[in-house]
C-alpha cells in the first residue's frame, strides 16, 4: 500500500512538471516581427525634384520650385486581405525633400495588401511644445512649430518659386509659402488594394520573421497644388492669414500620393 501512495505521489509530481512546462512555453510565446520602412519621393507630376532652385513642370504646364517640402506621416496601418489591421504604435515621420526612406516600426509578420496613415499629427501630440520630448526626433521640429500649444505644429510646410505668366515662360517668379495644421487639415491615406482590381499586377506586402518591406509612394506636389492660383494664392498659415486657402490645399492632400511601384 505504501508502495502504490508513492508511485501516485511520484506520477502527480511528473504531471505537475509537465503542465507548469506546458505553460511557461504557452506564456513565452511571441509574435513573431518584421520591419517596416516606407519610401517617398518629391515629386512635381512626373519630374522628381532633385534641384531647390529648379523649375519644374506640372501636368498643367505650370512652372514652379520647391525650396521646402515637409509633412508629417502618423497614425500608420497595415491592411489585410481578409479585414484585419496592425497599427504600428508611435509611427511619426516627417518627410522632407533631402530624404526619401523612413523607418515606420516593427508589425506582425503576414501579407497586407494596402497601407493608411495621416498627413499630420494627432491631437495628443499636436498639444505638446518641443521642450515636453525627452528625446529629439521627428517630433519635436521647432521649424514646425506654430509656437503655441494650441495651435501646435504645421502639418504640411511648402515654400518655393512660382511662375505667374499666362503663357507659362517661367520668367515672372513670385515666392510662394504654405502651412497647413489644424486638426480639421488632418488628412487620412488609404492606398489602392494590391494585388486586385486596378492593382492587380502590384504584388501584396509580403513581411516575413526578421524581414523587411518597403512602401514605395510619390508625394506628387503638381496634382496638390493644382488647386492654387499662384497670382492670386502665394501664402497661408491656417489661423490668421488666409486659412481658406489652407482648407483648399488640405482637401486635396488624398490626391497627391501615388504607388512608385
Amino acid at each position: 500500500m505504501k508502495r502504490i501512495f508513492s508511485i501516485s505521489i511520484l506520477a502527480l509530481s511528473i504531471f505537475s512538471i509537465l503542465i507548469s512546462s506546458c505553460k511557461k512555453n504557452n506564456d513565452n510565446k511571441t509574435t513573431s516581427m518584421g520591419t517596416v520602412y516606407i519610401h517617398l519621393h518629391t515629386d512635381i507630376d512626373t519630374n522628381e525634384v532633385d534641384d531647390k532652385t529648379q523649375l519644374y513642370s506640372d501636368g498643367n504646364g505650370r512652372q514652379f520650385s520647391l525650396s521646402t517640402a515637409q509633412l508629417y506621416i502618423s497614425n500608420f496601418k497595415l491592411n489585410s486581405a481578409n479585414g484585419t489591421v496592425v497599427s504600428i504604435a508611435n509611427a511619426h515621420i516627417l518627410k522632407s525633400i533631402d530624404s526619401e526612406q523612413y523607418l515606420v516600426g516593427n508589425a506582425p509578420i503576414g501579407s497586407y495588401t494596402s497601407v493608411t496613415f495621416d498627413v499630420g499629427l494627432d491631437d495628443a501630440t499636436n498639444a505638446l511644445s518641443p521642450t515636453a520630448f525627452s528625446t529629439t526626433g521627428y517630433v519635436p521640429n521647432t521649424t514646425m512649430w506654430y509656437g503655441n500649444t494650441t495651435q501646435g505644429y504645421m502639418f504640411m510646410k511648402l515654400q518655393g518659386m512660382a511662375d505667374t505668366t499666362a503663357t507659362k515662360t517661367g520668367t515672372n517668379l513670385v515666392p510662394f509659402s504654405y502651412e497647413i495644421g489644424s486638426a480639421a487639415n488632418r488628412k487620412t491615406i488609404t492606398t489602392g488594394s494590391r494585388g486586385t482590381g486596378a492593382f492587380s499586377s502590384y504584388p501584396v506586402y509580403t513581411l516575413l520573421k526578421d524581414g523587411v518591406i518597403y512602401v514605395h509612394m510619390v508625394c506628387d506636389y503638381g496634382k496638390l497644388l493644382s488647386v492654387v492660383n499662384f497670382k492670386t494664392q502665394d501664402s497661408t498659415d491656417s489661423y490668421t492669414n488666409h486659412p481658406s486657402l489652407a482648407t483648399t490645399i488640405a482637401n486635396n492632400i488624398p490626391n497627391m500620393f501615388r504607388y512608385e511601384e
